[in-house]
């Protein structure tokens, strides 16, 4: 465990339960575990297990082993950062879980506006204080006794100093000024994600265009990485129903499904 900031302290279990767990509400549990590998692998096992169900929410204070998209690496200083996992079971067809990690951008976005600090939407699962990356995403998979859910993971620096981010591509609320209050920021997240959950769930179309308004990637000239390990460029037009960005290259339109996504200025550099 790396030594802790005596300034920081930890998230309050039984204050943040009752705010947060609900009658008519999303979530059905709350656990807050002060160190663990990965809180995306641990919520998954338990899903796994058919120890966690719809609506279980983890929080942990400090990540050993934390992962971001296709394996990169996710830490943090303890009591530093707000990181979370959720499990929910969409009873829409899987072809369209492609959105939950947009939906996901959506909510941290407002809640971090909460603490007064204005983020935009990378496609498609980090979420940007101008260029400076603030949290990343990751949703998964996971088979269960019930059938396939999803965990949705993401990670959001809050009270970092620049020497605590791994480079000046990164950011934190401190850093933007924000009201370093991570307790509130929890619950304004959960509090979010339920609601887009809901409404994406219902067939909302409004989500499409609250996206765009939110979005730093949608309008842009970007370079595509793929998993092939190919790359593309072009004008990010649109969303799909599945959560696909489309892309128009040279006239034509390509749908992409899952890459890396680097944003360029006007004239082809990137930033």
């Amino acid at each position: 465990m790396s030594q802790r900031d005596p300034s920081r302290t930890p998230l309050d279990q039984f204050s943040l339960t009752a705010s947060i767990i609900r009658p008519d509400g999303l979530w059905s549990s709350l656990e807050i575990i002060d160190t663990v590998g990965s809180s995306n692998e641990t919520l998954s096992m338990a899903a796994a297990a058919g120890t966690a169900r719809h609506g279980s929410v983890l929080v942990a204070e400090e990540q050993t082993a934390g992962r971001g998209r296709r394996g990169r690496g996710w830490t943090a200083p303890q009591y530093s950062s707000v990181m979370v996992s959720v499990l929910v079971q969409p009873e829409s067809e899987p072809a369209s879980w492609g959105w939950l990690p947009l939906l996901t951008g959506l909510a941290v976005v407002e809640a971090v506006g909460t603490l007064g600090v204005q983020a935009s939407i990378k496609w498609p699962n980090d979420v940007l204080v101008g260029e400076a990356k603030l949290a990343g995403v990751l949703c998964e998979v996971v088979q269960t006794p019930s059938g396939p859910a999803v965990v949705a993971g993401w990670g959001i620096n809050v009270d970092q100093r620049g020497d605590e981010l791994p480079g000046p591509e990164a950011t934190s609320i401190r850093l933007a000024g924000g009201l370093v209050d991570r307790g509130q920021l929890l619950v304004a997240c959960l509090s979010a994600w339920d609601e887009w959950f809901r409404r994406w769930s219902a067939g909302d179309p409004t989500i499409f265009t609250t996206y765009r308004t939110h979005s730093s990637t949608l309008g842009r000239t970007v370079r595509v990485s793929l998993p092939d390990g190919g790359d593309v460029v072009g004008t990010a037009v649109r969303l799909e129903s599945n959560g696909s960005l489309v892309l128009d290259i040279d006239g034509r339109e390509r749908s992409i499904a899952a890459a890396d996504v680097v944003h360029l200025r006007p004239h082809g550099l990137p930033r």
